[in-house]
């Protein structure tokens, strides 16, 4: 169980992190540098790609937080 929980764990870590850093900041951030912005613009639109990120961002950390308590009770 502990094993599951700690794989799962490290999954949505690592997805929050990548979500994390696709998102528009000041300076374009990492999506900016490797030319990613212009294609979600396209793919998104302005409002969606915002939407979606932000979305995506708070999915994973409210799962984030239940698999830590989860793990501190196990």
């Amino acid at each position: 169980m502990t094993f599951v929980l700690t794989i799962l764990h490290v999954v949505v870590s690592l997805l929050l992190v990548g979500v994390v850093l696709l998102q528009k900041s000041k300076g374009d951030g990492l999506s900016g540098a490797f030319g990613g912005g212009g294609a979600l613009t396209a793919s998104f639109g302005n409002t969606g790609a915002v939407s979606f990120l932000s979305r995506a961002t708070t999915v994973l950390a409210v799962l984030f937080m239940i698999f830590s308590f989860l793990l501190a009770i196990v």
